[in-house]
């Protein structure tokens, strides 16, 4: 059987080490870490052995950094239900927050006359949650 080592330039391995570091997910810094490992002279066996995933997932990251670079070890979007509360309504969402602060039940009926929607308490929870994280990134510089 022969033995696949993955080379790479110096300008890979900080690409894959900056990634393996400060990834934001976890599947990125495990299929980085695996890239490098092998770089270093360790067998997909090992690697799969040392990460402790299984062999084809070794070998599926190997075939992806060779397709894709990076970009290929990333997560792909999958697919889910489609959100109830659209942009628009998450934006109607902040502006009755600014309104009513710490009032769920009093937003929650407000958004469902305002939007026709008819959601839960859950749903209002999650869309609160997106909506605080993506105006807190707009407003970093």
């Amino acid at each position: 059987m022969a033995r696949l080592f993955i080379s790479l330039t110096l300008d890979e391995q900080q690409v894959l080490n900056e990634a393996y570091q400060h990834g934001e997910k976890r599947a990125l810094r495990r299929r980085a870490h695996a890239i490098l490992l092998s770089h270093q002279g360790y067998t997909i066996d090992q690697i799969s052995s040392i990460l402790k995933v299984q062999r084809n997932a070794v070998a599926d990251s190997f075939k992806q950094w060779k397709a894709s670079g990076l970009e290929g070890l990333a997560d792909k979007p999958r697919g889910g239900r489609p959100s109830i509360l659209n942009d628009a309504d998450r934006a109607s969402l902040q502006q009755l927050v600014e309104e009513h602060p710490h009032q769920l039940p009093v937003l929650q009926a407000r958004l469902q006359g305002k939007t026709g929607k008819v959601f839960s308490r859950s749903t209002l929870r999650r869309a609160l949650k997106k909506t605080v994280i993506a105006s807190s990134e707009s407003d970093t510089p």
